[in-house]
């Protein structure tokens, strides 16, 4: 029978390894890129935001990374193709077309377009990866979508029916579409690379992507460069960047895209309390009402793991 005091004790471990909390943290520190994104979009063009997020990631993250980078190298190499496509889908063209989209459209339209996402992943699993469904899981993702949506309308279906849709909510949609293809590609990520050396290819391609079209933005609509926002800057290149990239792609390794797409659901509840804080709005009953239903469908979803259980995680070591 394990020991007591060391099962107490490893608990505060377990909590802040599950792929839950890391999926569930990944989702908080989006929330507020988005708004700080929305926040930005007077100071800077989307290009080079999102090649100012990147430039300080890879600055932060290099000299940590580069040991395993050397160490890795052969096998970077002999998979620079798949690292290719999960920078440009994850990264370079994924934060361009969100950041470009969020100039045109409003905070609503991009939080709807958003949780279309499990939706969209749901598909392309089934379609490409055969991953089987079960009636709980498509029920639980159903119920959060409700809640999600609920949020979006601000407790008023019929306000759904007044959102008008603009060219930046379909460059939005498209960037949902890639970083759908990332999350059901991230479970087959070359297993012999360290997180790390991972985390740094695809930073670097991805900057090699968006260069060009930052380069050309700045000659067109120089930034405007403030505390505020080299603060945001320092914020996206950390935590949206470095920190979810790493907690999403073990929570997806660990429980598999269709039961992780789910999360980002939380997404408008955790922007909800970050605009209360940063803009000053109001929490209503609406948002509390959205939190039950969601959460309460990512326990239907999740618990339908006792129904079909995943294939072995690949890359669970991320």
């Amino acid at each position: 029978m394990p020991n007591s005091a060391s099962s107490a004790a490893a608990w505060p471990v377990r909590l802040f390894t599950s792929p839950y909390t890391l999926l569930t943290l990944s989702a908080l520190f989006w929330s507020i890129n988005w708004v700080m994104a929305r926040g930005l979009r007077y100071e800077s063009g989307p290009m080079m935001i999102a090649f100012g997020r990147w430039a300080i990631a890879a600055l932060m993250l290099l000299p940590f990374a580069w040991p395993h980078v050397r160490r890795d190298r052969a096998e970077l190499r002999a998979n620079w193709g798949v690292l290719t496509l999960l920078a440009i889908t994850g990264a370079g063209a994924y934060n361009a077309l969100t950041y470009l989209g969020m100039q045109y459209t409003t905070a609503i339209n991009g939080m709807l377009l958003n949780i279309l996402v499990p939706f969209i992943i749901m598909a392309l699993s089934w379609a490409f990866l055969r991953e089987r469904l079960v009636w709980r899981q498509t029920l639980g993702i159903c119920i959060s979508f409700g809640g999600a949506v609920w949020i979006v309308a601000h407790g008023d279906w019929g306000r759904l029916a007044k959102l008008d849709f603009n060219i930046g909510d379909l460059v939005v949609a498209g960037a949902m579409v890639l970083w759908s293809i990332y999350t059901i590609i991230i479970k087959r990520r070359p297993l012999k690379l360290h997180p790390l050396s991972f985390l740094a290819a695809i930073t670097v391609i991805g900057l090699a992507t968006l260069a060009p079209f930052a380069l050309w933005e700045y000659q067109v609509r120089p930034p405007h460069f403030s505390r505020e926002m080299l603060g945001a800057l320092l914020y996206m290149g950390l935590f949206p960047s470095i920190v979810c990239y790493l907690f999403w792609s073990r929570g997806v390794a660990a429980i598999g895209p269709t039961r992780a797409g789910p999360f980002l659901y939380l997404l408008p509840v955790f922007g909800a309390v970050a605009s209360s804080i940063a803009l000053g709005e109001h929490l209503e009953a609406y948002h509390v009402a959205g939190f039950v239903l969601i959460l309460a469908g990512l326990i239907v979803s999740n618990s339908a793991a006792r129904e079909a259980k995943p294939a072995p995680a690949e890359g669970a070591d991320v």
